[in-house]
């Protein structure tokens, strides 16, 4: 008894142990480990950046006697190094279809270049340090976020990229929380230990990751193995195959176990004859017309659309529909992409959102300083107040912007609403954070600061990547590429701008320069969608054949 309850067991699947094993080689071939590991590169990008907001002030101008101007340098020159490292890791992997080593070397070279800052006694290397992270950064970045658009290809990508921006928000603005805590309790070297761990975690999954390409192959087989499941199915039961057992070895009944082992149809017929049963012809003649049809619906419904999982089944069985629609004779370039309106304006966006964001880094730790006498950890717990909401609200956001309802009621703007109203609102909050004369207040600002910015910046990956899914698809990483310039831009210019005028005319005069920054940006998006409304009328977005939107 107990040898066959072993056998069973086996039977099953095997050990507790052997089943997860199974489960985890399972797992490395689906879209949503993909979307883990890219997250969790963007993450460590990110948190990189504002690690060293809260003992900044304490490096450069306690332990070095330099102005406050340093501050925003080392933020520029991080930008700078994404500049450079974006455009080119994008090209290589877009032109060569390579995903996985480029990710492996920046990952490794942001470890080793974030030990080499931590252990730097001047200025100069610190300068150095911070373009090394930045250009690893925007290896990393580029190349992660194209990762998640070859596996969530079309509409699908709002939620996936919605996921993607919290790791970015928590790594950008959670930065400065994880650095002031972590510096408390070991200062530089525990910060150097911090970044090279979360690299290896990472480094470690990218390793085991299968490439974007194998992971849209198995997830094709599998749903190609899913409709011959149910078809076969669905033809045992309208055949009426069951059997007795006497008859399992019959020619009217399929070999026990397979559901693809369904006799012919002639075979069928004749044995239901020699048995004696009745056998309309007419009747298992539409039987066959109805398999027919169901099979081929099975073959087209899923071709060049979206599944449930956000992967696009291929007409090709051994290419992504990305590539498939892309014209076999021309690449994209970033220059074609720029040409698109969509895209430029999300490069603008990605400015003054991002930016007006980082604007705190180098501005806020030195007025926590000057007004409030606080401490290195106690800066970073007031950056909680920017980080939590932000986190909290971005997939929310990227669910709407995947909600065809919503969009609709938005057309013409759709996507681009939520980056205007969260932009003007955005800049409200900031301008009253400058307005503050308490730290109660001041937090209580951050925090719609925080939710609001996150509600402005969602949308801007998933534009970028719905928009090149339909020119074709061939760019993902290029067009995440122009992502990371602008957000370099971004915080090459603000960050490096504010602390000298921060020195000439204060804290409250700094945050209405960001806030008028944001009011800017939000004014130049409206003007496209808000021509299109004029001209065409909302109706030509909405009824019969309906206008492009996004």
């Amino acid at each position: 008894m107990s040898a066959n309850s072993n056998l069973g067991a086996d039977d099953y699947g095997g050990s507790k142990f052997s089943r997860i094993i199974r489960k985890c080689n399972n797992f490395r071939s689906t879209p949503a480990a993909v979307l883990l590991v890219s997250t969790m590169a963007v993450f460590a990008d990110t948190v990189v950046y504002g690690l060293i907001v809260p003992f900044l002030p304490a490096i450069l101008q306690d332990k070095l006697g330099m102005s406050s101007s340093a501050n925003g340098i080392l933020f520029g020159c991080f930008g700078i190094g994404v500049l450079v490292g974006a455009p080119v890791s994008a090209y290589i992997s877009d032109r060569w279809k390579i995903r996985k080593w480029p990710m492996i070397i920046g990952l490794v070279g942001l470890g080793a270049t974030s030990v080499f800052f931590a252990f730097a006694d001047a200025f100069w290397e610190l300068v150095v340090a911070r373009l090394a992270q930045g250009i690893s950064s925007g290896i990393t970045w580029a190349v992660g976020l194209g990762m998640i658009a070859d596996v969530y290809a079309g509409e699908a990508i709002g939620k996936a990229m919605g996921i993607a921006f919290s790791g970015f928000t928590l790594g950008y603005l959670g930065g400065p929380v994880l650095g002031g805590v972590i510096y408390n309790a070991g200062g530089t070297h525990a910060i150097a230990i911090f970044v090279g761990a979360i690299t290896a975690v990472d480094l470690a999954f990218r390793l085991v990751l299968k490439e974007p390409k194998d992971v849209l192959s198995a997830a094709a087989s599998k749903s190609a193995s899913m409709a011959d499941l149910e078809l076969a199915q669905q033809e045992k039961q309208l055949l009426g195959t069951s059997c007795s057992p006497s008859a399992r070895n019959s020619v009217d009944c399929p070999a026990q176990g397979s559901l693809n082992a369904v006799a012919p149809l002639p075979t069928l017929i004749a044995s239901a004859a020699v048995a004696g049963k009745s056998a309309d012809i007419i009747s298992v003649s539409s039987i066959a017309q109805s398999l027919g049809e169901k099979a081929a619906s099975i073959e087209e419904q899923d071709v060049g659309k979206p599944s449930a999982t956000g992967v696009v089944i291929s007409a090709d069985e051994d290419k992504p529909a990305a590539q498939v629609s892309a014209p076999a004779d021309k690449r994209t370039t970033m220059l074609d992409l720029l040409k698109e309106w969509p895209i430029l304006a999300c490069c603008l966006a990605t400015i003054t959102v991002t930016g007006a964001s980082g604007s705190f880094e180098p501005t806020l730790p030195i007025h926590l300083v000057e007004k409030y006498n606080t401490k290195p950890d106690l800066i970073g717990v007031v950056f909680i107040a920017i980080v939590v909401p932000s986190v909290v609200i971005g997939p929310l956001a990227g669910k709407f912007t995947d909600d065809e309802r919503v969009l609709s009621r938005l057309a013409p703007y759709g996507r681009f609403a939520f980056i205007i109203v969260g932009s003007l609102a955005a800049a409200v909050a900031i301008a009253c954070t400058g307005a503050t004369h308490n730290m109660a207040g001041l937090v209580v600002n951050l925090v719609f600061v925080g939710a609001l910015s996150g509600f402005a910046a969602v949308p801007i990956m998933s534009i970028m990547g719905v928009h090149v899914h339909r020119m074709g698809g061939d760019a993902y990483a290029k067009v995440y590429a122009l992502f990371n310039i602008a957000y370099s831009v971004g915080v090459i210019i603000i960050p490096t701008v504010l602390p000298p005028i921060m020195n000439a005319v204060g804290f409250a005069a700094t945050m209405g320069v960001v806030a008028s920054i944001l009011v800017f940006g939000a004014i130049v998006l409206a003007i496209v969608p808000t021509c299109q409304l004029r001209k065409y009328g909302r109706q030509a977005f909405i009824g019969e054949n309906p206008r492009v939107f996004l």
